[in-house]
């Protein structure tokens, strides 16, 4: 063979497919090789035909291999998609411009696409796709994917055949699937997902194994589409059987000879005679375990034997224990802390290196760095030591972002604008320590404020707090104004209990109204100094300090402004508010928040300032009442004429008392978008009242109350909090309903 000659070629290299052929010039050609350079050829990815010839010279042969390129995309495009945009579906493109065309691609991303469409609930949309010549371009096309949306398909009517011991209404509520309704299209109910569903089927089955349903039986369900193609309709037929209860239960296998039976079945909640759990059960069989775990046996195994009497429709228990071997904690790894220091993790550990591994202690140390706020994601898994009788730990966590830099502007009825602007760092320098300076201005108040706080202020249990402030708070009767700062110590007694010493000392300034009889408040409009020195006490089980779905805090404190600190205020404020979350199926989240406030006087030839006394109202307090407007009030003449007319004028109490309740739910929970329904009620009393007295006989407890609804968006820039408040215990200057808006969260 003479020649080997490559035509059709126009951006690949002729040698290039040369060099992928195994017949060589100068060598026979023999028809084996033939079949192998036609694979190789192809194999380059870059044609779409690939022929090989022979020809005859007068010097010998020549091998021809003649090939048509494949284009290259010069676009990609989406035509027809208007309920999903194209950033909606980027994850699924694979083809991507100025690439060779492969038509597997092509094909691959049609049903991503496709796909993404019946997870939305499109379950009819259709994709195809189109292949377009660039005329002033040859070589070139533009891969055209083609969406006929058609409506989307929702589901009208989810029905339980069989389901007559267990409630169809409580099976649809473990179900991902639900009925569509008039708020479909906010809440994106209605909406049929192929998984989604595949997962409900399993749920339902559970649902019943927890009522003791040990034999019920779920059939394949059949799925209808309406004649118009807008509905589906799910029909399910379960067959219950019987509900059996527990019989007896047992222990046995490798039972530790310092812990009896009767201990073990002490921390379970299922008893002999109770309804059968499958929930309950694997709740119990974390509980044994944990016996075992937190005396160092790492792998151990509880495994519960069931044996069924039909008879008499009970299940025996029996827990059969495989301890394994004792083990201690040979290292502790750290891994996927890129920003945050290592010792930063470590310091909320609960399990050290060289003890007896402690499930208890994992649980807690999993808890405790979950709770600092840093992380998207804490796991602690497990792996085997260098000796049988070692272990290594591994702390992987998943960064997320601390600092933020937030401008925001908003609009409300109370404070009209509300300017505010905020950097901040949670996790400074990856040291664990928060800086933050702030600003707020709208129209009652403006607020600059510089703050630091360590949680463990030169690495001993001691933490650290300062802060400076200047604000400025519209009181309708007057005017405060405030410069100041305050520094905390304090110390970590036992986990997530701490107890803080701080002093403070506050400028204050206040400026009565100017169309006030001022001459009978004279001796309340006080500027002065507050020198303070406050002891707190606050015990912290909330599982993120940040969004808490779980757990408590209990905070108490004393403040006192004796004489002997130079203060002008004399006075002790007692302070304590505890906070309850519970987190419910369904993203739902319920809190509740009680506020007691009590301020004394110390001397009683200074009376306490107006500036220092209790209002209650707006967005951070009772919702549905304008900002500080419930207040003990008094009556004072609007000018300084003899026969001025009077008017109530607020001038705060000596107590507060408030309560919250909420209810939080996920709307959009991707975008950080949740709602909120309220109850709220509080007061603020004089000196001559007592907690819960009403001397109107108008409020009932002695409280304002109010309820609402609202939604909170954690946006980029921050909490944004929207809420409308309907005051129950309305006063003729309250409005009916009252919007607000904030930036921050509430508690």
């Amino acid at each position: 063979m003479v020649e080997i000659r490559v035509e059709g070629n126009k951006r690949v290299e002729a040698e290039a497919i040369r060099r992928a052929l195994r017949t060589k010039v100068g060598q026979p050609l023999l028809p084996a090789n033939t079949a192998q350079d036609l694979r190789a050829v192809w194999a380059l990815g870059y044609f779409q035909n690939v022929e090989l010839l022979v020809q005859h010279l007068p010097k010998g042969v020549a091998y021809v291999v003649r090939v048509e390129e494949r284009p290259v995309i010069r676009l990609v495009q989406l035509q027809g998609n208007e309920e999903l945009s194209r950033d909606d579906l980027k994850e699924e493109i694979e083809v991507k411009p100025n690439t060779i065309l492969d038509m597997e691609t092509v094909r691959s991303t049609v049903s991503k696409i496709q796909a993404k469409y019946v997870e939305k609930g499109y379950f009819l949309a259709e994709v195809t796709h189109q292949l377009k010549p660039v005329p002033e371009s040859p070589g070139s096309v533009d891969v055209v994917f083609v969406i006929n949306e058609r409506a989307k398909v929702m589901v009208k009517q989810i029905t339980f055949i069989g389901a007559e011991k267990v409630s169809p209404d409580i099976l649809k509520e473990t179900m991902i699937t639900r009925e569509g309704g008039f708020f479909s299209f906010f809440t994106g109910e209605g909406t049929y997902r192929q998984e989604a569903f595949d997962r409900d089927l399993q749920v339902i089955q559970y649902a019943y194994f927890d009522r003791g349903f040990i034999n019920v039986r779920v059939d394949k369900p059949t799925v209808q589409l309406s004649a118009d193609k807008r509905f589906i309709y799910i029909t399910i037929r379960v067959t219950e059987g019987e509900a059996y209860d527990i019989g007896k239960i047992d222990f046995a296998g490798d039972l530790l000879p310092d812990v009896s039976k009767e201990t073990m079945a002490a921390l379970m909640r299922s008893r002999p005679g109770t309804r059968f759990n499958r929930t309950q059960l694997s709740q119990d069989i974390v509980s044994v375990s944990d016996v075992y775990y937190d005396r160092g046996y790492a792998y151990a195994n509880i495994n519960p034997v069931t044996n069924v009497n039909a008879d008499t429709k009970t299940v025996d228990l029996t827990f059969e224990v495989q301890k394994g071997p004792q083990v201690t904690i040979e290292r502790i790894d750290v891994v996927g802390n890129s920003k945050t220091r290592d010792k930063v993790i470590r310091r909320e550990l609960r399990v050290y290196e060289g003890e007896l591994y402690s499930g208890t202690g994992v649980r807690r140390s999993r808890e405790r760095v979950t709770a600092l706020g840093f992380f998207e994601t804490v796991e602690i898994t497990q792996k085997p030591g260098s000796q049988d009788d070692t272990i290594v730990l591994q702390v992987e966590v998943k960064e997320k972002a601390t600092g933020t830099f937030q401008v925001g502007l908003g609009f409300s009825n109370v404070e009209n604008f509300i300017f505010t602007a905020q950097i901040s760092q949670n996790n400074f320098l990856g040291w664990g320590q928060s800086v933050s300076a702030s600003a707020q201005i709208s129209g009652l108040r403006s607020l600059v404020q510089l703050s630091f706080y360590d949680p463990y202020f030169l690495d001993t249990k001691y933490l650290l707090s300062a802060e400076f402030f200047r604000v400025q708070a519209d009181y309708e009767g007057f005017i405060r104004n405030s410069t100041g700062g305050n520094v905390s110590i304090g110390y970590q007694f036992i986990d997530d209990l701490l107890g803080t010493v701080g002093y403070s000392r506050e400028w204050v300034t206040v400026e009565a109204g100017q169309n006030l009889g001022a001459v009978l408040l004279a001796n309340q409009f006080l500027s002065g100094v507050t020198s303070a020195l406050r002891l707190s006490l606050s015990f912290d089980r909330r599982d993120n300090r940040l969004f808490p779905s779980r757990g408590f805090i209990h905070y108490g404190s004393v403040e006192t402004a004796p004489s002997f600190l130079g203060g002008t205020f004399l006075f002790n404020r007692y302070t304590a508010y505890s906070r309850l979350y519970f987190p419910l199926p369904l993203g739902f989240v319920f809190k509740t928040n009680a506020t007691v406030g009590y301020i004394q006087q110390l001397d009683k030839n200074k009376p306490l300032p107006i500036s220092e006394l209790y209002y209650v109202g707006g967005i951070n307090s009772v919702r549905g009442y304008f900002l500080r407007s419930i207040s003990p009030s008094v009556k004072v003449p609007r000018s300084a004429s003899p026969d001025a007319t009077v008017t109530d004028f607020d001038v705060g109490g000596n107590k507060q008392l408030v309560f919250n309740f909420e209810l939080e739910f996920p709307i959009f929970e991707k975008a950080g978008l949740r709602g909120v329904l309220f109850y709220d009620a509080g007061n603020a009393y004089a000196s001559n009242e007592r907690f819960f007295q009403d001397k109107q006989d108008k409020l009932p407890l002695g409280l304002f109350h109010s309820a609402g609804f609202g939604f909170r968006w954690f946006s980029p820039i921050g909490p944004l909090r929207f809420e409308w408040g309907i005051p129950l215990t309305r006063r003729p200057e309250d409005d009916r309903i009252l919007f607000e808006f904030t930036i921050g969260n509430f508690f």
